[in-house]
């Protein structure tokens, strides 16, 4: 059973000591190496066991699942065993929608996935069955089936990756020997402080969502601290139980991350907060399907959290988001 360990806390006078410029390359490979050290050792773990066929890998939002996934195949690509990717948005089915007492949405709900079809397609791909995995369309919304051309069919000593925030449920994950698979559980487990704590481990998560919405979901940070409520509800759910069926847990905090993914946050929070002073605040794009009509589902909490979030930020230095390695899990929120 996973535990969240070895929280990564960093002060505002470290961060801005490590902006020499010796000193900032140094800080930022340090923070790298550390997180690729987890990948290495997944990937030790799979060579020395020919047996485990797939890596279940969940978390909550803007955890880097992606990222992690993609280069935890690439590698263990590189060692001499095949890798497929599987993303569990792609069973994603458009059903009738629940919603909290504000109009939110809940697009995060296990029920949103096709857990039946995704846990046989798992089953059969570590059988060494060819399989052909759907495709959702979150642009259009819409679910297709793949060409044929793009099916999965894993060779003897093949790996299957697979992705998703509800990758460790008992439906999914649970449906498999367990001596053949790792579940890995991966979300930021940290904390920045100045006078106070300035942000925490679900705060490092906001802000990198609030840039990725941002700069690939055209929603403005207003819409989604709006949202996040929504979020954070949902997660409770499954949280405890997802991290508790985990063999490992990957810390995803990058303590560089703050001088970079802050001030982004910051830019944005603060064009927001500008809109809404001249009237020019578009509606939030997540509450598009609320049956309440309402623009937002509580605009006046969102201010208010948006403000604070302010204050907190402007204490943070600031750095060229250029100083990101191009391989960083960090370019999973940003655009380059």
């Amino acid at each position: 059973m996973a535990e969240l360990t070895r929280c990564k806390d960093i002060t505002i006078e470290e961060l801005e000591e490590s902006l020499g410029a010796k000193k900032l390359p140094e800080f930022i490979t340090r923070c790298e190496s550390a997180f690729l050290e987890n990948i290495d050792s997944i990937i030790g773990d799979f060579l020395s066991n020919p047996s485990k066929r797939a890596v279940f890998v969940s978390g909550p939002t803007s955890s880097g699942k992606t990222t992690f996934t993609i280069r935890l195949s690439e590698g263990l690509k590189a060692m001499g065993r095949e890798a497929a990717f599987l993303s569990l948005d792609d069973y994603y089915i458009m059903k009738e929608l629940t919603f909290d007492r504000d109009g939110r949405p809940d697009f995060e709900t296990i029920d949103s996935i096709d857990v039946d079809r995704a846990a046989r397609d798992i089953s059969k791909i570590i059988a060494g069955e060819r399989v052909v995995p759907p495709y959702f369309d979150f642009m259009t919304r819409i679910p297709a089936e793949r060409d044929d051309s793009e099916a999965i069919e894993l060779s003897e000593n093949g790996v299957l990756v697979v992705e998703g925030l509800h990758g460790l449920s008992e439906r999914i994950a649970g449906q498999i020997d367990p001596d053949k698979c790792l579940k890995v559980f991966i979300m930021p487990y940290g904390n920045v402080y100045g006078d106070t704590k300035i942000m925490d481990s679900n705060e490092i998560r906001l802000l990198r969502r609030i840039v990725r919405d941002n700069r690939h979901r055209g929603a403005h940070a207003i819409a989604t601290v709006d949202y996040w409520p929504m979020i954070e509800k949902s997660e409770e759910i499954y949280y405890k139980d997802y991290l508790s069926m985990a063999d490992e847990h990957i810390n995803s905090f990058l303590p560089y991350e703050s001088l970079i993914i802050a001030p982004l946050a910051l830019g944005d929070i603060e064009d927001a907060l500008q809109m809404a002073a001249k009237g020019e605040l578009e509606p939030n794009i997540f509450m598009d399907k609320s049956l309440t009509g309402k623009p937002f589902a509580d605009l006046s909490a969102a201010l208010d959290r948006c403000a604070r979030l302010k204050r907190h930020l402007e204490k943070i230095p600031v750095i060229d988001q250029d100083w990101i390695p191009d391989r960083s899990i960090l370019n999973e929120f940003i655009s380059k």
